[in-house]
């Protein structure tokens, strides 16, 4: 099955953030290490951990689209992870955390919902409407794809904890059937299902 144009376009929307020209380098000159502990909380789980990248000292902000207009999220630090399946050499999750600037920390939150938001209004047939969940100090929205069949992530879901000023985006990723790690869409929810309590739990506890 071919998926649509609408489902192609919101495909292309979601690659376009995930891998817009944001700067990232190994290792990093900061001091301090804020989200140290969640990237190797990451790192302990059960997901192979094939990429690290710190956000370079001289990034500060990105833009996010609205319907609104743009909008500026800071960035005190960040990193971004690489996530694959044990036995598979394709990644299953991209993986981002971000800080706040303090004093941004609640415009930048309700920026990041917006933007989620934005492409709710534009979502294919099909893919179930957004719905933040509260669980823990965590706000949690996502939009998922509903089936294997569209081309790009199968999954954009962000995560902010306010009281720490820390949002993380997971990209979900879909690959060709002979190198994915799932054969069915609810194996697939099941490994998703997986990775995103990993990282929830790692928001969680590494304050």
């Amino acid at each position: 099955m071919k998926p649509n144009r609408a489902s192609s376009v919101a495909a292309a929307a979601l690659a376009a953030v995930m891998f817009s020209g944001v700067s990232w380098a190994q290792p990093s000159t900061r001091m301090a290490d804020p989200l140290g502990p969640a990237v190797r909380c990451v790192q302990e789980g059960r997901f192979v951990v094939t990429d690290v990248g710190r956000l370079s000292v001289s990034v500060t902000s990105r833009q996010v689209a609205t319907v609104d207009g743009p909008l500026t999220v800071s960035l005190a630090d960040g990193y971004r992870l690489m996530l694959q399946m044990p036995g598979h050499s394709v990644p299953f999750v991209n993986l981002k955390f971000e800080a706040s600037r303090p004093e941004m920390a609640e415009a930048d939150r309700l920026a990041v919902r917006a933007q989620l938001l934005a492409m709710d209004e534009r979502r294919p047939a099909g893919q179930a409407p957004l719905q933040p969940i509260q669980r823990m100090g965590v706000e949690t929205l996502g939009l998922h794809q509903p089936s294997l069949d569209a081309s790009g992530p199968l999954s954009w879901v962000t995560m902010m904890v306010p009281a720490r000023h820390v949002i993380a985006t997971a990209y979900i990723l879909n690959a060709q059937p002979g190198q994915r790690a799932f054969a069915t869409f609810a194996e697939y929810e099941s490994l998703r299902d997986e990775a995103l309590e990993l990282v929830h739990r790692c928001l969680r506890t590494s304050g």
